[in-house]
């Protein structure tokens, strides 16, 4: 018996009656009623979701912000009322709660009545982060909570880019004021250097000026100490300077009237000598030529001594001696009054210079320092002047404008622009391949509860394992790529599902129709009745591992392992591959796995053929309870 005998007469046993071919209809359509119903209910759910109920609460009491009037989350609620992304109703606290308890909400949103408050401390002294209040109930649908923490943080990712640019734009507006300041600052640290370098330039000459002071002060120190010991005796002297010129103004005084007298008495002896020499001239007097003689030689030494006695006595003589010697006592008793005083200023003088000199010492010094410190202030204002200007020029200059598209940066600074090499339409497209591989496992699965794995007559009767094996997988195998086709066609023509490489696909997916027929096929002629219930068991494993809608590194170890093993994850890469357009080595890894299962399956299936040939039991002759 041929290939094609044994399958036509397979085809006849399944429809030789009305019940049998109601039964293959219904178990060839069980994959496109899974497959095409669950791709159609789940085609594109995100663009429903303005039907999802939520509960939209609006406590805040808003703020001022700049003297303006603000409230954040009144903004926000009529942003998401225009957007219409989810059924938002506007209630009160209470109705939310009530409303999610009980179902009618799916979810609620609430912004408190501190929110604005809240968002605008962020520019003030006490900053305190804002919170939105998200009531769920996973009563209502786990994936309806899942999806309203998506929105509410949607609403907060928005307000923050608000708040931020807000911010932003304060701070950015501050640094224009700081630069500003800084420039002043510039200058007035250009100028202040300026003024340091002459103000060092007049100290050092200062300290130089202050120490020439302080030398000659110490020699005036010096000086005064030595006037000072020496005028410590002038007093007594004076004293005695005082009495000496009294008594001399005395004798000075009586020598004035001796004189007087005196003049007065050589006057006379002038006259009577003159008289004298008169009457010794009388004719007829007859003297002794030597009186005559020394009374001649008396006159030189009495008109001598009259000339002496008259200027001793003139105003110019002894008077005035006597006058100035007066004046003199009168001064000497002046000095001597005054001297003690005199003493003891050239004392104090003393100590004042004494002073003076230790105080131009300390001026020298404290000069000295404020050189050195000046210089010091000459030297730290120019560095002061350099930083400032680099601190201006790092600062950049911008105009309104310019902050205003810098605080739009800085509140979001990254834009996500998505380069997909490949992209499925919607969310259908997304999950088309998982199921279309499991609705390809279920409908060859089903198919064995009607078609044999093997002819037993042909077994028994011809021998040929690998003719009788090969049947017995083409009858599920042409049945399997009939249900692809069907499901393609449904995937693509209702529900307009877009496919980058339909050929390839279609090819594909009957493929792997052929694969799964030959693994269950191996599974039923290896443990008859117990493979079929494997076959359901591996296929439940597999929809675990396949990785159709997480990725599968999210499975635990064990199961992560079985992904890379078990045939179902290929068929679902290989299909994404086709279905999206991926590259042709892709393709190759996702196939080649898929031949080996296929290739071994019905090796197996061979073996086991094989060994029914030869050795058939009582119990194997049966019919079997799953299928016959």
């Amino acid at each position: 018996m041929t290939i094609p005998v044994l399958v036509r007469a397979e085809f006849a046993r399944l429809t030789a009656s009305r019940i049998g071919i109601a039964a293959l209809v219904a178990l060839m359509t069980v994959p496109l009623v899974y497959g095409g119903l669950y791709l159609w209910g789940n085609q594109d759910p995100y663009s429903n979701l303005d039907k999802v109920p939520a509960a939209l609460v609006v406590q805040d009491t808003g703020t001022t912000v700049d003297g303006t009037p603000t409230n954040y989350g009144r903004k926000a609620a009529e942003s998401l009322l225009d957007g219409k992304k989810f059924g938002w109703v506007e209630v009160s606290s209470a109705q939310a709660a009530t409303g999610v308890k009980n179902g009618r909400y799916d979810f609620g949103l609430t912004f408190p009545a501190d929110f604005s408050t809240r968002l605008a401390s962020a520019s003030g002294d006490e900053p305190v982060s804002a919170a939105l209040k998200l009531t769920t109930d996973d009563t209502n649908s786990y994936l309806s909570t899942t999806i309203a923490k998506q929105a509410a943080e949607a609403v907060r990712v928005e307000i923050a880019k608000q708040v931020g640019s807000a911010a932003s734009i304060t701070l950015l507006n501050a640094v224009g004021s700081i630069r500003d300041g800084l420039v002043k600052a510039d200058d007035g640290a250009v100028s202040l250097a300026s003024g340091a370098a002459s103000a060092a330039a007049g100290a050092a000459s200062l300290a130089s000026g202050s120490a020439t002071l302080s030398s000659g002060a110490t020699r005036l120190s010096t000086g005064l100490h030595q006037l000072d010991a020496k005028t410590a005796a002038l007093p007594s002297s004076a004293a005695q300077l005082s009495a000496g010129a009294s008594s001399l103004a005395g004798k000075l005084s009586t020598a004035s009237s001796t004189a007087g007298t005196l003049a007065s008495n050589t006057s006379a002896a002038q006259t009577a000598y003159a008289k004298l020499v008169a009457d010794a001239q009388v004719p007829g007097a007859v003297l002794d030529p030597q009186v005559l003689a020394d009374i001649q030689a008396l006159g030189t030494p009495v008109g001598t001594a009259n000339a002496y006695a008259g200027g001793l006595a003139a105003p110019t003589g002894l008077p005035a001696a006597a006058a100035g010697a007066a004046q003199v006592a009168a001064g000497a008793s002046a000095l001597s009054a005054s001297a003690p005083a005199l003493a003891s200023a050239v004392h104090s003088a003393a100590g004042g210079a004494s002073s003076l000199a230790g105080g131009a010492a300390t001026a020298s010094t404290g000069a000295s320092d404020l050189s050195t410190g000046v210089a010091q202030l000459a030297a730290g204002s120019k560095t002061l002047s350099d930083s400032l200007t680099d601190a201006v020029g790092k600062i950049p200059q911008t105009t309104a404008a310019e902050r205003a598209a810098t605080s739009n940066l800085i509140a979001n600074p990254v834009q996500v622009n998505q380069d997909a090499i490949t992209q499925a339409k919607n969310y259908g497209a997304g999950l088309a391949p998982f199921f279309l591989s499991l609705a390809s496992w279920i409908g060859i699965y089903a198919l064995f509860l009607l078609v044999r794995p093997l002819s037993r007559r042909a077994l028994t009767a011809v021998r040929r394992p690998i003719r009788t094996t090969l049947a017995g997988w083409l009858t599920p195998a042409l049945l399997g790529v009939v249900q692809m086709v069907a499901l393609f066609a449904l995937v693509t023509l209702a529900l307009h599902l877009p496919v980058a490489n339909p050929v390839g696909m279609v090819a594909f997916m009957a493929f792997v129709a052929m694969t799964f027929a030959a693994i269950v096929l191996a599974l039923n002629v290896l443990l008859g009745s117990v493979g079929q219930f494997l076959a359901l068991v591996f296929m439940v494993v597999q929809l675990v591992t396949a990785g159709g809608t997480f990725p599968w590194q999210t499975l635990p170890a064990p199961l992560a392992a079985l992904h890379q093993a078990l045939p179902m994850s290929h068929a679902v890469d290989g299909i994404r591959q086709l279905m999206y357009g991926g590259t042709g080595g892709d393709l190759w890894s996702a196939f080649l796995p898929l031949a080996a299962w296929f290739v071994g399956s019905l090796a197996l299936s061979v073996l086991g053929a094989r060994k029914q040939g030869r050795f058939r039991t009582l119990r194997q002759l049966r019919p079997s309870p799953i299928g016959a």
